[in-house]
């Protein structure tokens, strides 16, 4: 056998010999294992639930704080708002009433007031008269003549005075302020709901 041979064959050996032991080695290496997963416990799976819940919870909680506000902006905007048409109403309504009042009796004061003048000028006429005409010494026929006179005088300016006013007709009657309207309590603010509490997460 020649030398090519030779190294051929060892050659050959050595492979089948490393073929073996890689196989044999592939055979007794141990196939790894897996722990199986520990099963939770029935607190962790209440609080996987409860947490849930909670969220849901206090989601719902800080949309009903957030409705409560707009509901009662709302409400108290109304409130303003209808208590300002109110008192205006009121108070225009009013202002209107004594307005109308306050024309008519202007007008018949306008009217009333050269029926007075002439009353007084009347009865100031009937006391000159009087006065002048028992001035000094007069006799007893000059008083009872001036006395006379003065009382009829006296008598006719209240008679065309009282004419006059009749002519005028009734004084306008000052209106009855109507009862000023009560200011309705204001609106409360509603309590706010109650905090959801998280839960306790339980111990391992």
């Amino acid at each position: 056998m020649n030398s090519k041979k030779i190294i051929t064959a060892a050659l050959l050996a050595s492979g089948l010999i490393l073929g073996s032991t890689s196989g044999a080695l592939a055979d007794t290496t141990p196939a790894p294992t897996t722990t199986p997963a520990k099963a939770p416990s029935a607190a962790q799976i209440a609080y996987k639930a409860a947490l849930a819940q909670y969220k849901i919870d206090i989601t719902a909680y800080r949309v009903a704080l957030v409705n409560n506000d707009i509901n009662y902006r709302a409400t108290l905007q109304k409130y303003w708002s209808d208590w300002t048409s109110t008192n205006k109403a009121y108070w225009s309504s009013w202002a209107a009433t004594i307005g109308t009042y306050r024309t008519a009796e202007a007008a018949y004061d306008a009217q009333l007031a050269p029926i007075q003048a002439a009353h007084k000028a009347a009865r100031d006429a009937a006391d000159a008269t009087f006065l002048a005409a028992t001035a000094g010494s007069p006799t007893t026929v000059q008083l009872n003549v001036a006395v006379k006179a003065f009382y009829t005088a006296a008598r006719t300016a209240d008679t065309t005075y009282k004419a006059a006013l009749a002519a005028l007709g009734t004084e306008p009657v000052r209106p009855v302020q109507p009862t000023v309207p009560a200011k309705p309590v204001a609106p409360v603010k509603p309590a706010d709901p109650v905090k959801p509490v998280a839960p306790v997460k339980p111990g391992k």
